[in-house]
């Protein structure tokens, strides 16, 4: 029986009793010991703590419930039961775990069988899954001078296992960022972004504000990165080096928040691997991945007999797209793809064409390349597919921005699904993050496509639609934009519904 039913059942005995009932009586009839009778009664007494409701030890008497609300003393239990047994003990250990670390403590398999209320055999098949998870980040376990459980592994990791479990676990997202000036910092990265004319998606933005919230409370207990000097002479030389530094020296301007130059580098890794949008930043040269992109045209073109040479947009979008995720693999940053199986169901022959593209890089770079970094490969060839055969013309179109919250693989396959189905008639002629919508653009274009919703600016002009264009966004444009509508399945389907329809009936006359 675990502990969190042994606590009930040491309720409705106490409630059995009112009383008093011995330590010894209810050993007997849960069929375990005093001593952890003992134990569970002192957990029973903190998760009541909180109501008028009290466990007081009587002489001669054993166990008694005193206070004036006995009959709400079992909902109570039962409400702190649920939330408890609602949360994954995997990820709780976890993030325990992650929690203590920062703070330079350790934690005991006792206090964290007593927070979850199970025994220490439950919890230990609980551990055997909580390794195999931070097997993930090369971070380990380990005894830590007798004093209890502590994690072991590199900063880098450590960094990356604690921002993920942000994104898993809101409790202790909530717990990371308590100290730290969300709001602030996120105002301070889009203003140095601007100032520096580099553009990044949304997403992206979000992902920096947190790990510049990560870096900060690791810095303040002590916890910072080092880097060769291998390392630092080339991130020195890059664009994202002075954003990285301007983005500390304004934190510090305006928050007065002081932190280890080391962390100027971490802020430079984390621009690095951010997706991109073309701009003046990120128009760089990088020969080494060019030949890289020449190879991979060619491969596609010998396996799929596809010529992709000629389209400048793929060659430069996947040489921008392979430096940062280059950049990725080697500063070991991880990256999840929430689209990676609407591509491989959607678009498979693009889809396999990313998986012969990185077979190319890894032969190349002597690195692995994941289905997520691949299922992002195959945007970029989504997009070269839909503009094969194309009519490039743009008389008369509408000037268009879109504002793409994911990254330039899902723009440029968005801008090509919009030109494939309006041809002339759009004129995309920039993307942008949803941050930088403002009133000067909407006065410069005729309508802006977002793939996230914009709050501050209230115009007829910004339409919402998906990240991959589906049916109702078609109908939504052409109806917005053209003032028609186009005859699709869905709108069909919204006045001809199939619940109207009688098929395969043995009718005998038409009138029947």
């Amino acid at each position: 029986m675990d502990k969190a039913k042994r606590i009930e059942e040491i309720l409705e005995l106490l409630q059995a009793y009112p009383d008093g009932v011995s330590g010894e009586f209810i050993s007997r009839q849960i069929g375990v010991s005093s001593r952890t009778i003992r134990t569970d009664i002192k957990i029973l007494q903190k998760m009541i703590s909180g109501s008028s409701v009290q466990v007081k030890s009587a002489p001669r008497k054993g166990y008694v419930l005193s206070g004036d609300k006995k009959e709400m003393l079992d909902s109570t239990l039962r409400q702190n039961m649920t939330v408890k047994r609602t949360e994954n003990p995997v990820s709780y250990i976890i993030c325990r775990l992650l929690e203590k670390d920062i703070a330079d403590e350790t934690i005991t398999q006792m206090e964290l069988a007593d927070e979850l209320y199970v025994s220490l055999s439950t919890l230990k098949t609980y551990f055997a899954k909580c390794k195999k998870n931070l097997n993930k980040y090369n971070i380990q376990i380990i005894s830590y001078k007798k004093n209890g459980l502590k994690i072991e592994g590199t900063e880098v990791q450590i960094r990356n296992c604690v921002f993920d479990y942000m994104n898993l676990s809101k409790k202790f997202h909530q717990k990371i960022i308590a100290d730290i000036d969300i709001i602030s910092i996120d105002e301070i990265i889009s203003k140095v972004l601007r100032e520096g004319q580099l553009e990044i998606p949304d997403t992206d933005k979000n992902i920096l504000c947190l790990h510049m919230a990560i870096a900060l409370v690791r810095d303040k207990n002590g916890h910072n990165i080092s880097y060769p000097i291998s390392t630092v002479k080339k991130i020195d030389k890059t664009v994202e080096y002075e954003i990285a530094k301007n983005l500390l020296e304004y934190m510090y301007a305006v928050l007065k928040i002081d932190v280890d130059y080391n962390e100027i580098y971490y802020i430079t890794q984390c621009l690095l691997v951010s997706k991109k949008f073309f701009n003046a930043a990120t128009n760089r040269e990088n020969l080494e991945v060019k030949k890289i992109v020449v190879s991979i045209l060619k491969k596609i073109k010998d396996e799929f007999l596809i010529d992709f040479t000629d389209d400048r947009y793929l060659a430069d979008g996947l040489s921008l797209h392979l430096t940062i995720a280059i950049n990725r693999i080697q500063f070991q940053m991880n990256i999840r793809n929430e689209l990676l199986e609407t591509i491989k169901n959607d678009y498979p022959l693009a889809f396999q064409m990313g998986v012969v593209a990185s077979k190319v890089v890894e032969k190349s770079g002597n690195i692995n390349i994941n289905e997520n970094e691949i299922g992002y490969i195959a945007l970029h060839f989504g997009a070269a597919l839909s503009r094969k055969g194309i009519n490039e013309e743009k008389t008369a179109a509408k000037k268009i921005v879109i504002a793409c919250a994911a990254g330039l693989g899902i723009a440029v396959l968005l801008k090509a699904k919009l030109t494939e189905y309006f041809k002339n008639k759009l004129d995309v002629i920039k993307i942008i993050p949803a941050y930088n919508v403002d009133d000067d653009l909407l006065q410069k274009v005729d309508y802006i496509f977002t793939t996230v919703p914009i709050t501050n600016i209230k115009s007829d002009k910004i339409i919402k639609i998906n990240n991959i264009l589906k049916e109702d966004d078609i109908e939504k444009i052409q109806r917005q934009v053209f003032g028609s509508t186009t005859i699709t399945k869905g709108y069909l389907e919204n006045f001809l519904p199939k619940a109207n329809f009688f098929t395969a009936k043995n009718f005998i006359s038409k009138e029947e």
